[in-house]
């Protein structure tokens, strides 16, 4: 069999969850075929068994892929929850150059003081991605050539920026001061639960997503 042939019969089993025990050829073949460096957690791991680093390979897989299921929706979940919030706290905000006047509840469009600091750069990029997103739609699409709306950019707005608005324990850091406002008087309440790790599940996606080595 070539080596096509090889990995797409392996690959299919792992898929289909046999558990028929690969041959010998199977098993170099894909070794050879996956980084030494992507395999050598599992091989240290295994005593430098080729059949058991592969197992142990696959079970990090299913274990990323079921990792992958909780942080879809809880990504949605903390997303919606946070801007909530947000939407609140951000329509009750004096305007920083309108005199008497307040922002609006858009706080991705017209966002206030630290909020539009903390979130320039996402910001940014989100309304780039939405407008393509836009430029992406089908001509009959009910909303081609819309405004483009909160709603859009918040969609765009990636896992990465949401551990960026909450506490941090470095003082040091320049966004500190702003975090720890918006801890304070944005985010206070439920929805939203207090984490002792806020970073845990950021940094724990990345790893799923790569399906990194087991730690």
């Amino acid at each position: 069999m070539c080596l096509r042939g090889i990995l797409s019969s392996y690959l299919s089993s792992m898929i289909a969850g046999e558990t028929r025990m690969p041959t010998r050829a199977t098993i170099i073949a894909v070794n050879k075929h996956l980084h030494p460096v992507r395999l050598a957690t599992y091989s240290a791991r295994c005593g430098n068994d080729p059949f058991l680093a592969l197992e142990l390979y696959k079970w990090n897989l299913h274990l990323s892929a079921a990792f992958q299921q909780v942080l879809a929706i809880s990504e949605v979940a903390l997303r919606n929850a946070i801007d909530q919030q947000l939407r609140t706290w951000n329509a009750y905000q004096p305007h920083h150059t309108r005199t008497g006047a307040t922002h609006g509840a858009d706080w991705l469009i017209d966002p206030a003081r630290p909020l539009n600091s903390l979130t320039r750069g996402s910001r940014r990029t989100a309304t780039q991605h939405a407008t393509e997103a836009d430029g992406n739609r089908d001509s009959k699409h009910p909303r081609k050539g819309a405004v483009i709306t909160h709603d859009d950019v918040l969609a765009q707005i990636t896992f990465g920026v949401w551990p960026k608005l909450l506490p941090t324990p470095n003082a040091g850091d320049a966004s500190y001061r702003g975090r720890q406002v918006l801890w304070r008087d944005a985010l206070p309440s439920e929805p939203i639960a207090r984490p002792a790790q806020p970073g845990f599940t950021h940094g724990a996606a990345p790893r799923c997503q790569h399906h990194g080595s087991p730690q």
